[in-house]
């Protein structure tokens, strides 16, 4: 008989244990893979998204009043290479809502460029394009089909004030730089020549701009580019000049798959548990196919086989078993790629390929064959030790010498309950593997829940983790601020007000430094969103609060003092707090109004945030004021809605994830129940048939299982759920530790702590009971010829 015989001959016997191998092993691979998949090829396919249409490194949207100065404040950049410049329209407070897809307005900042323009530069390669092109006909980023569902033909509204437009989708493009509004909070559309010269002939939709594209030597450095043209501007142009963007490739790059980085490490993260469950299954698998047949090892030994090579035998039925669950499920992962595709570009606003990616293959089957082999080796290791003589004579493992915990005759329980609580005690090991399994999938349960909570349900924590406030508008005063902002507090809708400007500074620590958007404002106090973790938010002019990631770029901490170079004014700050923000990439800082003052002596507050009171409408707050005081006065934008619809984009993503991973975690529970308590009656069949001849019920008997069984599941639940609400925070501050993210502030509703011990517990109810009831099929005449069935 040879190995593989023999390892065939093993998985026919365990067709529960190896069907439950199998799936634990399919579904680790599906996890894995796609994880790996993504992750290894992000940055790889964003180049190549961006090479397609020759995207721009960097892209500037000014006023159009210096265009001369800064034109050759970039051409005099030693890594230019060549730009383009268009005019379009620049529209502030513009609000967009898709009339067939019956959505609510989305307030979001806007550039229009003309489609009949020829460029060399971040080409406009139409997706879905109408057959002819209407008058107001638009060109709309591929985002908004990803993730909002718009399609060709959709009428897009359009809404500046109370001047409202509609325009009709004409198709969609791909661009890195303007790909997510979750990236960079401005929509990027096209329309013909004709719409655009109408929009410009109607100053109230907005004002002209000026559009350059430019091209660098080398698109890895476009970060130091970008300081160095921010520097320059600073330096070289009035204060207040309009710039209203700035977008660096580098930057952006990162920040578009920030968020489906985060969703892929958590699928490979959960990939890894798995693996756990599944070693914990072979474990309990190999030690009770030992215990089962240890007559028939030692019968092989005794024909001659070496403990080496019944060992292999069971390596190779495990490889044999790991084989067939990785094949099942990489052509899973390869049948559910639409859904793949669907999350991944609904996230970075990109088209996303699925595909077969050799090297994700590659690194997934190492990972699992290596986890298999390894815990199958260590858990069959105990062959060595059984000598033929020892195993003819069951092995002195076969004979219990505990002691009797629960002696029948002198309990008081019925004896039905104190049979099924011996029987708990008794099987320690296996209850032991089922417990820890449970308390795993718990944990996890919780997890999800939490996060689908925060993103879907309540986003106050994880706005708080971008770190942007809460306000609902935004007002920025072209001039006479003090006098318009004191008004504007004045008013009954208005709750509370807080100047808070930011701008891109460039921060300094010895011979590093770093770019940063840095925050200003009065009293930090006031803020509604706090966003400092170590120390405290600085106070006073010579104060500043940092992310860890501009720290740890600087390689400075608090108690250092470092410089802000400012229109060539250096003025040091005492490093006081350290912050955390997704926002700007996680690279900010904060000082003081008087601290900005020191840079900027004639420094200006104007931009306002508006708290509104309770039950007031934004949208009839904003028409109100800028009908006060008109478009040339202020510009205004719903500022919290802008910070919702970036969430909203991910909403999608999160649905399906949670959605899959509480199916799967349900199917494991179900899977490990059913393997643990069959395999139990099957080695107890034969006390399970004496006590049916001695008088014992099926119903009873089933009563002890359940007995022996619940307590282990409901104690496991909610262990697991009470440990997934203390882990939640700390395990998500671990995942987004290279984001910047020190601690993380979710919230955990109690009642998702209750709902998953319950779930879990209910659903291992069912399972015991529909494996439990092969014991009616237990015959006490046949038992020792058949068995269970």
């Amino acid at each position: 008989m040879s190995v593989l015989m023999i390892a065939t001959n093993n998985i026919k016997k365990a067709k529960v244990a190896t069907a439950t191998l199998i799936i634990l092993i399919a579904i680790a691979t599906i996890f894995l893979y796609v994880g790996i998949s993504v992750l290894a090829n992000m940055d790889r396919f964003i180049d190549q998204k961006n090479a397609q249409i020759n995207g721009a490194h960097q892209i500037f949207i000014t006023d159009g009043v210096h265009d001369q100065e800064i034109q050759e404040i970039y051409q005099s950049i030693p890594s230019y290479s060549y730009s383009e410049r268009e005019e379009g329209m620049m529209s502030i407070s513009s609000s967009f809502q898709n009339i067939n897809t019956g959505e609510e307005a989305n307030s979001i900042p806007a550039v229009f460029l003309n489609l009949d323009t020829e460029r060399k530069i971040s080409q406009a390669k139409i997706i879905d394009p109408v057959e002819n092109m209407p008058k107001n006909g638009v060109i709309a980023p591929y985002v908004l089909k990803a993730a909002n569902g718009y399609q060709t033909g959709d009428t897009l509204k359009m809404t500046v004030d109370e001047v409202s437009t509609e325009l009709e989708i004409a198709g969609f493009y791909e661009d890195l730089m303007f790909a997510s509004p979750s990236n960079v909070s401005m929509y990027k559309l096209y329309v013909g020549d004709q719409q655009l010269q109408e929009f410009l002939a109607q100053p109230q939709f907005g004002s002209k701009c000026s559009y350059f594209a430019v091209m660098t030597t080398d698109i890895n450095n476009t970060e130091a580019f970008e300081s160095e043209y921010v520097k320059e501007t600073k330096n070289r142009l009035p204060e207040g000049t309009g710039s209203y963007v700035s977008i660096c490739y580098g930057t952006t790059k990162t920040g578009v798959s920030i968020f489906i980085n985060i969703i892929m490490a958590v699928l490979v993260s959960f990939s890894i548990i798995i693996l756990a469950i599944a070693a914990i299954v072979i474990k309990f698998s190999t030690t009770t196919h030992i215990e089962n047949n240890i007559k028939n090892i030692g019968t092989l030994e005794a024909m001659g086989y070496t403990t080496r090579q019944i060992l292999n035998s069971i390596l190779v039925e495990y490889l044999l078993m790991t084989a067939v669950g990785f094949m099942v499920g990489l052509g899973a992962a390869l049948l559910i790629s639409p859904v793949i595709t669907n999350v991944v570009s609904s996230s970075i606003g990109l088209r996303w390929a699925t595909g077969l990616y050799p090297q994700a293959v590659l690194a997934s089957l190492c990972v699992i064959t290596l986890a298999v082999l390894g815990i199958s080796y260590f858990s069959a290791a105990k062959i060595k030790k059984i000598t033929p003589l020892t195993a003819l004579r069951s092995g002195i493992e076969t004979h219990h010498f505990g002691k009797n915990r629960i002696p029948l005759d002198q309990t008081r329980l019925s004896l039905n309950t104190a049979m099924g609580f011996k029987s708990l005690i008794f099987n320690k090991r296996q209850n032991l593997i089922a417990g820890l399994i449970i308390m795993l999938l718990s944990l996890v349960t919780v997890f999800a829940l939490a996060s689908y909570y925060n993103f879907s349900v309540d986003k106050t924590a994880m706005i708080k983790l971008i770190g942007l406030e809460t306000a609902e508008v935004e007002v920025n005063a072209v001039d006479d601020e003090e006098t318009i902002f004191a008004e504007i507090a004045a008013m009954p809708e208005v709750e509370d007000t807080i100047r808070l400007v930011s701008f891109d500074g460039v921060i300094k620590f010895k011979d590093k430094e770093s770019s940063a958007m840095t925050r200003v404002t009065e009293d930090y106090s006031r803020l509604k969103v706090d966003t400092c973790v170590k120390g405290r938010m600085p106070v006073y002019d010579n104060e500043i609060a940092i992310t860890s990631i501009v720290l740890g770029k600087l390689g400075a901490q608090m108690g250092d003092t470092v410089s802000i170079d400012y229109n060539g004014i250096n003025c040091e700050f005492l490093v006081v707090g350290v912050i955390q923000q997704f926002n700007a990439l996680g690279k900010a800082t904060a000082i003081t109004t008087a601290g900005m003052k020191k840079l900027l002596p004639s420094y200006r507050e104007q931009n306002l945030m508006v708290y509104l009171a309770e039950g007031q409408d934004t949208e009839k707050f904003i028409t109100k004021i800028n009908n006060q005081y008109g478009s040339e006065k202020i510009k205004t934008n719903s500022y919290f809605e802008s910070v919702e619809m970036m969430l909203d984009s991910f909403e999608a993503s999160i649905k399906i994830i949670v959605t899959g991973c509480l199916g799967i975690i349900a199917v494991i529970i179900v899977f490990v129940l059913f393997l643990v308590i069959r395999v139990r009656i099957l080695r107890e069949r034969t006390r399970l048939g004496v006590s049916k001849a001695l008088g014992f019920t099926a119903n009873q008997l089933i009563g002890q299982i359940l007995i022996s069984q619940m307590p282990v599941i409901i104690g496991a639940a909610v262990v697991g759920a009470i440990a997934g609400y203390f882990a939640t925070n700390p395990l998500l501050a671990l995942m987004l530790s290279a984001n910047g993210i020190l601690n993380c502030d979710f919230y955990v509703n109690p009642g998702l702590v209750l709902f998953t011990a319950i779930g879990i517990s209910l659903l291992g109810l069912a399972t015991v009971l529909i494996v439990a009831g092969k014991i009616r099929k237990i015959s006490p005449c046949q038992m020792f010829e058949e068995g269970v069935d």
